[in-house]
């Protein structure tokens, strides 16, 4: 079966669950929504420091589990389930076997899509599978299929088929769905088995989906030919969710022209830079606000001249940061089913 990642059997999660139960004293994780999501990435030639190969998972956003064809072994990020050494090792073959269809489905698609984009060297192909537990316990997920950073098939989970997401692909996935017969399985998987998991993960990780970490937040600006960009680094924070704008005069919010991405850090912390740009006026002030929940009041940090221009390191640092994440197939598109 094609999305068995991280996965557990009933049989064999049954002593950790209730080795939690009793040490944590409950048998169910608390009430919400909840996400279980796998993104994989595969590159269509090596590239030097880049794993060719990746598997990352996902539970509501904090990531706990990941697989590369460098390392070749899953790998957990939460000490707890390092305990599963026998899962793991399944987990390991499992992400190995489906190195091999993923790879399939690659050549499949480059053989159609090179046609009409062109015959570069380097492609990139992206699969996003997830599974979501409402509030209400009603269930939904999603799939999707990328290639080369744009989304070219998605899975309708009530059609129960793979439909194209762009003109394009209409007859690639028309065979898609003759040559891949997984939509059923997919979906089943995605309804049952997905979340359990799910809940059995949860009870793992909910240190890391409490834990705060507070901002660090650095004001800088750089010139213009017609005035200044004032930039608002905001950087080591946790949870992902941040609201970053800049003040005029302590009233008058200042909006950006440039989108601002909330970029994840190697400690599996967060960064986002805010930018603006304002022509000199005297005496007006800037400030940078930012909101987040490790905070108890939003952090006001004042742009002063003695900040200096902006360190340009920091620039190519985050330019080079973005580059990789996206070869890396981390920023992918989500749409719910």
């Amino acid at each position: 079966m094609e999305v068995l990642l991280f996965c557990i059997t009933v049989k064999e999660s049954m002593p950790y669950i209730v080795f939690l139960a009793l040490s944590l004293g409950v048998f169910a994780v608390c009430c919400g929504s909840h996400t279980l999501q796998y993104h994989l990435t595969l590159i269509s030639a090596p590239n030097p420091g880049v794993p060719q190969y990746t598997i990352t998972a996902y539970i509501d956003g904090v990531k706990y589990g990941k697989y590369d064809s460098d390392v070749h072994h899953t790998q957990v990020l939460t000490p707890l389930l390092s305990l599963l050494t026998e899962h793991l090792e399944m987990q390991t073959k499992h992400a190995q076997e489906l190195e091999v269809i993923q790879k399939h489905k690659m050549k499949f698609l480059m053989g159609f899509l090179n046609k009409t984009r062109g015959n570069e060297a380097f492609h990139v192909y992206q699969r996003t599978f997830a599974c979501e537990l409402n509030e209400d316990s009603t269930i939904n997920g999603y799939e999707e299929i990328a290639y080369n950073g744009k989304e070219v098939i998605t899975f309708d989970k009530e059609r129960v088929v793979y439909v194209p997401a762009m003109q394009e692909a209409l007859v690639i996935t028309q065979l898609w769905n003759k040559r891949y017969d997984h939509a059923k399985m997919n979906k089943m998987y995605m309804e049952n088995e997905c979340i359990q998991h799910m809940n059995l993960y949860l009870t793992y990780i909910l240190t890391d989906l409490e834990r705060k970490v507070l901002p660090k937040v650095k004001v800088l600006s750089s010139e213009t030919a017609g005035g200044r960009i004032l930039h608002c680094w905001v950087y080591g924070f946790y949870p992902r969710d941040v609201e970053v704008k800049w003040i005029k005069n302590g009233r008058d919010e200042i909006y950006s022209e440039e989108s601002a991405e909330i970029l994840p850090n190697p400690d599996g912390t967060y960064q986002i830079r805010v930018s603006v740009e304002v022509t000199p006026e005297e005496g007006a002030t800037y400030s940078c606000h930012v909101d987040h929940s490790s905070l108890e009041n939003p952090l006001v940090v004042p742009f002063e001249q003695n900040h200096g221009k902006l360190n340009s390191m920091i620039l190519v640092g985050g330019a080079v940061l973005l580059v990789t994440l996206v070869a890396l197939g981390i920023c992918s598109h989500r749409r719910r089913t």
